[in-house]
């Protein structure tokens, strides 16, 4: 596993991954397969559990590549190019200049509240209902981050569609059923995940990405004919 001018930066065992920087001056932070003897004793091990090493695609640098990976040991090579390290770092900055120019300009927005069914990561992990507040541009609300509405905002975006008697003590139960009536009431038009999909429009006032509070229902703007 030793390439001439290249430096293994990253490999794992476990699903026969291997990225490769293409920068032989440079010491990768995450350096697993750096020396010489850690490479011997990496394809000594692959040999044992019966890899073969002379079906695994040849690596050939393309021109402007600065990294290879695959995704399994006899998976072919794919590519990261320099004007995709230039055009990741545009964009940061652009993302950056936008967050710093608007992060204390408060605005009034159209949302919409986005309840969709997650399969889960092997079948259990995040599986289950989720409410998201998305932005029509695709930029993701949820108290400012990406991630399940909750606190209340939550209690906000209920309270403009009440679809469910609310209990005493609220429950897991009881948003559960919301969130099933909520797909029931404002279906869309597609599925997520093979599964119906709630999508519905909200104004909400926002302070650069962080939603302050949800101040009511919106209509969906009509496409011209």
């Amino acid at each position: 596993m030793k390439f001439e001018n290249e430096i293994i930066c990253g490999s794992c065992i476990d699903v026969m991954m291997t990225m490769i920087a293409r920068n032989k001056k440079r010491r990768p932070f995450f350096g697993l397969l750096n020396s010489e003897e850690s490479q011997r004793k990496a394809k000594e091990h692959l040999k044992s559990l019966g890899y073969d090493f002379d079906k695994q695609p040849k690596l050939v640098w393309p021109e402007g590549a600065v990294a290879a990976w695959n995704d399994h040991f006899y998976g072919q090579w794919q590519f990261r190019f320099m004007s995709d390290v230039q055009r990741e770092k545009k964009e940061e900055m652009e993302q950056n200049l936008m967050w710093k120019r608007d992060s204390d300009k408060t605005e009034i927005r159209a949302l919409y509240v986005w309840v969709f069914w997650c399969p889960g990561i092997s079948g259990f992990f995040f599986k289950g209902l989720w409410t998201y507040i998305r932005g029509i541009g695709r930029e993701y609300h949820g108290g400012g981050i990406k991630g399940n509405l909750d606190g209340h905002l939550l209690d906000e975006v209920m309270e403009l569609f009440p679809l469910v008697d609310r209990p005493l003590f609220p429950d897991w139960r009881y948003y559960d059923r919301w969130q099933k009536q909520f797909i029931k009431k404002y279906p869309a038009k597609t599925k997520w995940c093979g599964k119906p999909q709630g999508k519905s429009a909200v104004w909400a006032e926002v302070k650069g990405t962080w939603v302050n509070k949800i101040i009511a229902r919106a209509e969906w703007p009509q496409s011209k004919k």
